[in-house]
């Protein structure tokens, strides 16, 4: 009789000392949840308060759909960028508000365009799609959103958005939405981008800026070589590859880039000129500095007052940066 009982037993023991691992091994496979990457970060390098001290996150959730209780937003309906520039952006509320939220919606686009620079590597091509504040395209934004929380609370700000070298087209739309003291989100609005390809490469430079005034970039390279709208390419491999607003004949793109696919070592000097106001009276621009291996720098400000027509050598100083010689081979 003992033979028969026990067998089962040590039977029944040895599976369950089997399958205690796979259980364990399950256990611990369900309760690795990975939160979903926000789609944001693919398309938005950083967004800061222009001269106000604020706090910036990314939040991996849905932006919140919001409601009257919470300030209402007012931004502009649209804007033009290039990619791995700056965008910056005036908001205003009809009461004060704590935070700033921005969230993306990219758009489905049916071909691709090959971009317009050629001073070195480009973004992946992007698509063709054309959009205007009235077809903004319903629907929520992608998963996850920027939050700015500001030291204090205000009723205005100007956002500085710093766009990465790829998009998702040459149109897609930004959510905007703003919470008060009390915690309460208003709703959001929708601005329409539209989204210019230019060339990247080692080193970009942009600018871009607010109204049809006739703004030009000026970068000079370690042999004195200064490449701007007089001077599009230099020796160095320096190139202007997207020229606004010249002479005040408007194209309304209000944006310049200067790339170097391979930059020669040295110092760079960055200048920005006002070459004409074209009846505007005030220009609030952002320069936008990126090199490779380094952190992407911003600089804004404002050009009032009638331009100089200016050529090589004016324009007022904005910031230098240095390319690091190439190790040598031992």
């Amino acid at each position: 009789m003992f033979p028969v009982n026990v067998q089962p037993r040590r039977a029944v023991s040895a599976l369950a000392l089997a399958l205690t691992p796979v259980l364990l091994i399950a256990g611990c496979t369900k309760a690795k949840v990975v939160p979903p990457k926000p789609v944001i970060n693919e398309y938005v390098t950083g967004v800061q308060a222009d001269g106000q001290t604020a706090k910036t996150t990314v939040e991996t959730g849905q932006l919140p759909g919001g409601s009257g209780a919470g300030p209402a937003i007012t931004v502009p309906t649209d804007a033009t960028v290039v990619n791995g520039g700056s965008l910056r952006e005036p908001i205003t509320a009809s009461k004060e508000f704590l935070k700033v939220r921005l969230a993306i919606q990219p758009v489905a686009s049916p071909a691709p365009a090959p971009a317009t620079g050629t001073a070195g590597p480009t973004a992946t091509p992007t698509k063709a799609v054309s959009l205007t504040p009235s077809a903004a395209p319903s629907g929520p934004p992608a998963q996850g959103f920027y939050e700015v929380t500001l030291a204090s609370a205000a009723s205005s700000v100007n956002l500085v958005v710093s766009l990465a070298q790829t998009l998702p087209g040459t149109a897609f739309v930004f959510h905007y939405a703003l919470v008060g003291a009390d915690g309460a989100q208003g709703e959001a609005a929708r601005q329409i981008i539209d989204a210019i390809p230019v060339g990247t490469g080692q080193v970009q430079v942009n600018v871009s800026w607010d109204v049809d005034s006739d703004v030009d970039l000026h970068v000079v390279d370690p042999d004195k070589g200064e490449v701007y709208w007089d001077n599009p390419k230099v020796a160095s491999g320096g190139e202007l590859d997207l020229d606004s607003n010249a002479d005040c004949d408007l194209d309304h793109k209000k944006n310049e880039n200067i790339t170097w696919s391979h930059a020669p070592a040295g110092t760079f000097t960055v200048r920005l000129d006002l070459f004409e106001e074209c009846h505007t009276t005030a220009t609030n621009y952002v320069v936008t500095v990126r090199v490779s291996g380094q952190p992407v720098r911003t600089f804004s400000g404002t050009f009032t007052g009638r331009g100089d027509l200016g050529g090589e050598g004016d324009g007022i100083p904005i910031t230098t940066f240095q390319i690091a010689p190439t190790p040598s081979a031992s």
